[in-house]
């Protein structure tokens, strides 16, 4: 990211009603919890990234 703007690194399931996002960092990763309902129900995801810098 920069102040000109930002090019994503990762794109997660999701579409319809995504809601409610929750977020962690731990030990060089950032977890993130939410729900979408893209797949016709509503569904919990928890994804786990790894962020490292280049």
């Amino acid at each position: 990211m920069t102040t000109a703007g930002y090019s994503p690194l990762f794109e997660l399931p999701s579409g319809g009603d995504t809601s409610y996002p929750g977020f962690a960092w731990q030990d060089g990763f950032l977890w993130t919890l939410y729900y979408p309902s893209h797949e016709g129900k509503t569904a919990i995801y928890l994804a786990k990234l790894l962020i490292t810098r280049d």
